[in-house]
């Protein structure tokens, strides 16, 4: 067993200079207070403006969708009672009576066409999910048709990902469209929310801490009876864990590989863990002639899929899976994780680790000396993200490859990213709707803002041909059509290795004895079903 006392020592060193300054310290919590420590914080409160798997789940406390998942995954009715598909492209949506707001304002069908058009912002992350939607027509006050461009067979996965914000509200505070996070405005929503969820907002600080309280009007039920939820960022994993030994924090999410079989051991704690619906992979910049950081004789080898190919060979991901993970992931051939549909297990295999044809392929591509250049990766967002790249760097460096690692908080490198400003790249991605279309449409497609097409196309990839295989699959409705259609379309990328894969994740959440908490597979902490005994 752990000395427990042992481990408040260091906490406490952290916090004096300054390391562990979001971890409360102090005496035990309230029985029903339940504090969860996390890698990093929700960029805002806004619920539009950023598509961030940690932003999304701690504003579900809050704000709520049309639709929801149940416990298995499958569609199911949250702020909508009933959905009725009136013609190929018009869908019909039951309102739950009696909702109201957290400030006491009915919930109505103006509400949603606010939110639906809020998602359309320019400013708004979430344009992909409702860039097919051509218009709302309120019906009455309970009832709104949803008439989309072409028929969607995804738009009751999209809606779920649209939170809906109080129309009146948002008027009366100027926040009728997005924040815009890429010039760092601040409006009202950015600190403040108003919501129907079953938590309401009382206190935001960002990066220090976040605290709700149970909405005592809340329509829906809960499966435990937590007063308060305090979301707590800790940046630093060992300071994370400690707190968690230590009896400050009651959950922590992104559990670090090395720390799990000391967590284990613990008997006082318990882990969760599953697989889960994100892969982690290196991009690279196809659009610049030259490379934007980096020398290569006034080129930009990264055009070359020989020099693709070249890291991809270069890579052992099988060592970084045992050694930076410990096992707690799985090494993979392609972009997309099992579980999604598009999904194809023969392209899972990846290449072997195979330096000598690596050098070989870039003295072919002509740089039998190799080239230098920048890797830009994030130090807080993924689990393990600074180790995986300082391992990359070395790996790359055998066969000539010299990568002068960029590492930034998550907070500096998505801006980085979204300005298509990097050369190449770590990223995660996992489909929100467990559907291989999304990263088709949002990572693959040729950059289109307003049809919120490529939107995530950091590496300024553009096929035409490739467009067009992803808008037949899109407007394909038989699933096992478009499933057939999909894995045609990632075994072309993996052919052409317009990312080298690297590995699916796998979650592994801590946390105190009392506490019960089901995974799901996308990351997003459902509160709901969060119980402390």
């Amino acid at each position: 067993m752990l000395n427990l006392q042992s481990n408040r020592q260091p906490l406490a060193l952290l916090a004096a200079i300054g390391v562990a300054g979001a971890v409360a310290l102090g005496g035990p919590a309230e029985a029903k207070t339940l504090r969860i420590g996390a890698q990093a914080d929700a960029g805002t409160m806004d619920p539009h403006a950023q598509n961030i798997q940690t932003t999304i789940s701690v504003l579900s406390m809050v704000y709520e969708a049309l639709i929801t998942r149940d416990k298995s995954l499958r569609k199911a009715p949250q702020l909508a009672t009933s959905w009725e598909n009136l013609e190929p492209t018009v869908w019909r949506f039951s309102l739950r009576p009696d909702v109201k707001f957290h400030d006491g304002a009915a919930f109505g069908a103006d509400d949603v066409a606010l939110s639906i058009a809020r998602a359309q912002a320019e400013t708004s992350q979430f344009k992909g999910f409702v860039a097919n939607i051509a218009e709302t027509r309120i019906v009455d006050d309970l009832t709104i048709d949803v008439v989309t461009k072409t028929p969607d067979p995804l738009l009751l996965d999209k809606l779920a990902y649209i939170f809906v914000m109080d129309k009146d509200w948002a008027e009366a505070n100027n926040v009728q469209r997005p924040q815009d996070l890429g010039n760092q405005e601040e409006t009202f929503s950015v600190l403040n929310a108003n919501g129907t969820g079953p938590y309401v907002l009382q206190a935001r600080e960002p990066d220090s801490r976040s605290s709700f309280t149970r909405n005592a009007d809340y329509w829906g039920e809960l499966d435990g009876d937590i007063d308060e939820v305090v979301f707590q960022p800790v940046s630093s994993d060992p300071t994370r864990v400690a707190a968690l030994i230590s009896g400050d924090l009651d959950l922590i999410t992104a559990v670090p590989s090395q720390n799990v079989d000391q967590l284990t051991a613990n008997p006082d704690l318990k882990l969760q863990t599953t697989d889960e619906f994100r892969t982690l992979f290196f991009g690279f910049d196809h659009g610049s002639d030259a490379l934007q950081y980096g020398d290569a004789g006034g080129a930009n080898p990264f055009k070359d899929v020989r020099v693709r190919e070249a890291v991809n060979l270069a890579i052992d991901a099988d060592t970084i899976v045992r050694t930076v993970m410990r096992g707690y992931a799985t090494p993979t051939g392609q972009i997309l994780a099992p579980g999604n549909l598009g999904y194809d297990a023969s392209l899972d295999a990846r290449a072997d680790y195979d330096p000598a044809a690596s050098k070989s392929l870039l003295a072919e591509a002509g740089y039998p000396e190799g080239f230098s250049f920048t890797l830009d990766c994030p130090n807080n967002r993924y689990i393990n993200d600074e180790a995986i790249c300082r391992a990359v760097t070395t790996m790359l460096a055998q066969v000539g490859l010299d990568a002068s690692l960029n590492l930034m908080p998550r907070a500096q490198y998505f801006p980085k990213l979204w300005d298509r400003d990097s050369t190449m790249f770590l990223m995660g991605f996992n489909s929100p709707y467990f559907d291989g279309l999304y990263m088709l449409e949002t990572m693959l497609m040729s950059r289109n803002d307003d049809a919120g097409e490529g939107i995530y196309n950091y590496s300024l990839n553009s096929d035409s041909a490739l467009d067009q295989a992803i808008a037949d699959a899109r407007a394909t409705i038989d699933g096992a059509d478009r499933d057939r259609k999909m894995q045609a379309i990632y075994k072309s990328i993996k052919d052409e290795t317009l990312y080298v894969p690297l590995h699916h994740q796998v979650l592994v959440y801590a946390m105190q004895d009392n506490v019960n908490v089901q995974i799901r597979p996308d990351n997003l902490l459902e509160i709901r079903w969060v119980t402390m005994d």
